[in-house]
């Protein structure tokens, strides 16, 4: 099994794989290859979609394009990413990410980006708003990672504080609450991150209103603020 030492030839994690906070910023190049940890084989999607759904047979799990979402309800949450943390085969000891996005309710028609993404024109219909809030877990151990995705009402917007589980979610879930408006209850210091304390509304939902200033470009090129541009005017 391949595994990293530092500078020094000695190894940068413990009997159970973990990294020793000695070995910080001192790590090799001798990195885990596909498929292996630094204690043991990565399980595969399928391994993993198995494994869930054995302990939590009510769980939804997709796979798109390699990736593996588990989609778990709010009063679920807690229990799912223990067994997650603490299961010795899925063992996912590092939450590396966590971020949101908003599905406000009613029909929506996005139009074709032409400029940036080059999407075509879609159209979405909800009857209920959500924020959906995705957890990326990750194995160091075990080498693997999936998505847990859970959804909570945009009106009334809280899911349980994983941060007695990894302490990484601390600042995750302050940005989700100061972008999206998600109350976490259990956060040690639920406060904004980004915006001032005093900031109304949350600015990375889809119904906070545009703003912005008008740019002045050289050879008199102008360009208006969000709320008063006209895409297609720009491109052109």
């Amino acid at each position: 099994m391949s595994s990293a030492h530092t500078s020094s030839g000695s190894s940068a994690y413990d009997t159970s794989g973990l990294p020793l906070a000695s070995a910080a910023g001192r790590l090799g190049t001798d990195v885990p290859a596909p498929g292996r940890g630094t204690n043991g084989s990565s399980l595969t999607n399928e391994q993993l979609r198995e494994r869930l759904l054995t302990r939590f047979p009510d769980l939804r799990a997709d796979e798109y394009r390699g990736e593996l979402t588990v989609f778990v309800e709010p009063g679920q949450l807690l229990e799912v990413a223990t067994y997650c943390r603490d299961d010795e085969e899925i063992a996912c000891e590092l939450l590396s990410d966590l971020s949101a996005v908003h599905w406000p309710a009613g029909d929506h028609v996005i139009e074709r980006q032409i400029s940036t993404t080059g999407w075509p024109e879609y159209r979405t219909s909800r009857e209920h708003g959500v924020v959906e809030v995705n957890y990326l877990l990750r194995s160091v151990r075990r080498n693997h990672r999936f998505r847990v995705s859970v959804g909570t009402p945009d009106d009334a917007a809280r899911i349980p504080s994983v941060t007695s589980l990894w302490p990484t979610a601390n600042f995750h879930e302050r940005e989700v609450f100061d972008m999206f408006g998600v109350e976490f209850p259990g956060h040690p210091n639920l406060v904004r991150i980004l915006m001032p304390d005093d900031w109304l509304g949350h600015p990375q939902r889809k119904d906070y209103p545009l703003g912005g200033v008008e740019i002045n470009y050289e050879n008199d090129k102008f360009i208006p603020p969000p709320h008063e541009r006209n895409l297609r005017e720009v491109v052109e």
